[in-house]
């Protein structure tokens, strides 16, 4: 079964906060360091809401899927997948199938960043304000790791948010003022009518779903007073993509949104 496949049916726009069900969706590739505090900043939420919490290992081929086990073991709300390598999306569509069917909104998040303790509650409450809104993009704060292992926190006195609020299909394609989108929570039937992510963009392919959520015009609601603490090390993506897989992935992805007239140079 696909996620295109599930129906699309729209939920009654209420948001109880008591009575919400949350996913947290996070992939693993060779994070065993980092993966526990990934976790235990799930486990840590103060809310009155039900979380789960499906972490996917993406054929990781150091310690993390024993690391994951172990975890699994001691905590009911969270449940392992282990999945050949296919990447970040793949690995993500993985996470969002298998999810039970009472979850509303579903989180999704790196296996080396990690969340406030009122990440969830502050999120429902911003929804819970502006009930037609799709999802909730909270502040965020930069975490940077050098070669020897040590965080320097960025932004310690400011959290970070998008340049533009609402923004439009040009925006959210030319990225200048949108930097701020890293994670986020969904009303889960928005991530369903998408179809998931879209594997070819890579790295990226959270920017990509942001595009055709923009495009399906769904809205955006913010949390500027709750954040989430985004880890850029060495051997991440942030660090490591070069110009050539930066224009490959904006290939990909308009090619999958070739609907759309995007303002660039690329073509296909």
């Amino acid at each position: 079964m696909t996620l295109a496949t599930f129906p699309r049916v729209r939920a009654e726009r209420k948001v109880a906060a008591s009575r919400a069900v949350v996913a947290v969706v996070t992939t693993c590739f060779n994070e065993a360091q980092y993966i526990p505090q990934t976790i235990n900043s799930v486990v840590r939420q103060e809310t009155t809401a039900q979380v789960f919490h499906v972490v996917v290992d993406d054929g990781s081929t150091d310690s993390s899927l024993r690391v994951l086990r172990e975890f699994e073991e001691r905590y009911d709300h969270l449940r392992v997948l282990s999945v050949t390598n296919r990447g970040v999306a793949a690995a993500m569509n993985a996470g969002l199938i298998a999810l039970p069917a009472s979850v509303e909104f579903v989180v999704t998040l790196a296996g080396d960043d990690w969340i406030e303790d009122n990440f969830v509650q502050e999120c429902l409450l911003a929804l819970s304000r502006d009930p037609g809104a799709d999802m909730v993009v909270p502040g965020m704060r930069c975490v940077v790791e050098d070669d020897a292992g040590d965080y320097t926190v960025r932004g310690s006195l400011v959290t970070e948010m998008p340049k533009v609020r609402h923004p439009s299909i040009r925006q959210l394609w030319e990225w200048e003022d949108t930097y701020a989108y890293g994670v986020a929570m969904f009303r889960r039937e928005v991530l369903v009518e998408a179809g998931g992510f879209n594997p070819a963009a890579g790295g990226d392919c959270d920017w990509d779903m942001w595009i055709d959520l923009g495009d399906r015009g769904c809205r955006f609601a913010y949390a500027p007073n709750t954040h989430f603490y985004y880890v850029s090390r060495p051997g991440s993506g942030t660090r490591t993509k070069t110009q050539a897989i930066w224009d490959q992935h904006r290939l990909h992805m308009r090619r999958h949104h070739k609907r759309l007239t995007l303002p660039g140079q690329e073509f296909c």
